[in-house]
């Protein structure tokens, strides 16, 4: 049967992984397994959090004290890396191992589980960014895209195969996207060096939050792909940077 894009958008706001509604996080996933468990601590994450947040407010009040464009510049650079930094020293490898399900909405890294949307807002969350993170979830992918950056920072692609898409997401350069699928949406982090990986809670393979590399997950085929690419948006990092809380426009799924 075919299926228009907006119909296939709105079923990915509402069959998709997002979760729907608090439901208990045992329903449908079974316990991380002890091997997933190793190296983290919850205590740990919590205290990493907030050094990490303390800095974020020490760089804060360097950027507001900044005198000229150039100066609010370089702080704003410092930001972007801090930002990125915190993801991928800090936040994705505590949640990686954490099982997927359909109504997954734990706050807690490795405990109970997660759904695609509510890792994408709970992850940012823990970076810091001031949002409305069950609200948020429970959007269509494009409209979560779209609530985290502007147009100009956002890439469609239509009937793309899986290797051309990650070698135009290549092409776009460094840094970190949100990406958009027709029933999911994920984390795509492009290093320094061109590797593409998609950090997501899976629903396929192993179904628990996995960083991978994006050509090969099972779960990047889809007839319509979004990318926004939040890390080049000085708009998006400098609301991060100052604690800015970020609203929710065109929600189609109430809390």
């Amino acid at each position: 049967m075919k299926i228009s894009v907006l119909a296939v958008l709105l079923l990915a706001g509402l069959r998709g992984c997002f979760a729907q509604n608090a439901a208990s996080d045992s329903a449908a996933a079974p316990a991380a397994r002890p091997a997933e468990l190793a190296g983290y601590s919850a205590p740990a994450y919590r205290a990493t959090l907030r050094r990490l947040a303390a800095r974020r407010q020490q760089l804060a009040g360097q950027y507001r004290q900044a005198a000229t464009p150039a100066a609010r510049a370089r702080r704003l650079e410092q930001a972007r890396r801090l930002f990125l930094a915190t993801l991928d020293s800090t936040v994705f490898p505590a949640w990686e191992g954490t099982p997927w399900a359909f109504y997954g909405t734990s706050w807690e890294p490795r405990h109970g589980s997660i759904a695609c949307g509510y890792f994408v807002t709970t992850s940012l969350h823990d970076a810091g960014l001031h949002l409305q993170r069950t609200l948020l979830a429970k959007q269509a992918s494009e409209v979560i895209i779209k609530n985290l950056t502007s147009e100009a920072h956002i890439t469609r692609y239509w009937g793309v195969e899986p290797a051309d898409f990650v070698r135009q997401v290549q092409a776009l350069g460094p840094g970190l996207y949100v990406l958009g699928l027709d029933f999911h949406v994920a984390f795509l982090r492009v290093s320094e060096g061109g590797a593409v990986q998609m950090v997501h809670s899976s629903y396929v393979g192993p179904g628990t939050v996995v960083r991978e590399a994006a050509a090969t997950s099972d779960a990047l085929p889809s007839k319509y792909r979004v990318v926004g690419k939040v890390s080049e948006d000085d708009a998006f990092i400098r609301r991060w940077l100052l604690g800015q809380a970020l609203a929710v426009h065109g929600a189609t799924v109430k809390e």
